[in-house]
């Protein structure tokens, strides 16, 4: 971990706000992210990242310093978006959300589509992001985190053996056995 990670963590640790404070400055939009991945709806990614946040301060006790503040929040946020989808009975649907992230990480709703350009071109990208994401919400759990942690949300391979609690080679075999099932249901779809 760290220098300046292990320092915050202490400061936070002693009751430092500040400290807290500068934390959720800093992961709030990676966790928010995560989070909107996972549940797909910007309210619920909201209260689920203030849950994280949450979380983390009543068991900043709890956290030994092995991993990057960032895998230990991305392992919450994960176990709190995969809690909040079995309470809620969410099972995802075959829709895309009009939003888009602006400069500054907040999610702002789309224009309507200009389509008199290439309405064609626009269909098919549209169609074949929505079988993406049919094919990805229909593959196991443990299949479908690791390619949202390492394809979607770019985590490094170390990351997500933290994040997983599993060694770097099953994270290798897992996400190479996970993108040759999505690839199987992407040439089925297609």
């Amino acid at each position: 971990m760290p220098q300046d990670e292990e320092l915050l963590i202490k400061r936070i640790k002693i009751g430092d706000e500040n400290a807290f404070a500068e934390l959720v400055e800093t992961h709030q939009k990676m966790v928010f992210n995560v989070a909107l991945r996972y549940v797909r709806n910007y309210d619920d990614a909201s209260d689920i990242t203030q849950e994280v946040f949450i979380k983390a301060y009543r068991s900043i006790d709890s956290f030994k310093g092995k991993a990057q503040i960032s895998t230990w929040l991305y392992r919450i946020t994960v176990n709190l978006c995969t809690d909040f989808a079995r309470k809620n009975k969410l099972y995802y649907k075959n829709t895309v959300e009009l939003e888009s992230e602006n400069e500054e990480g907040e999610l702002t709703e789309l224009p309507l589509p200009d389509m008199s350009y290439n309405p064609e071109s626009k269909l098919e990208s549209k169609e074949l992001h929505d079988a993406l994401l049919m094919a990805i919400d229909s593959l196991p759990k443990d299949a479908r985190d690791i390619i949202i942690m390492r394809d979607i949300n770019d985590m490094s391979y170390n990351e997500i053996a933290d994040a997983l609690g599993i060694e770097l080679g099953t994270v290798r075999s897992r996400l190479a056995r996970a993108r040759m099932r999505l690839r199987n249901k992407l040439v089925k779809i297609l």
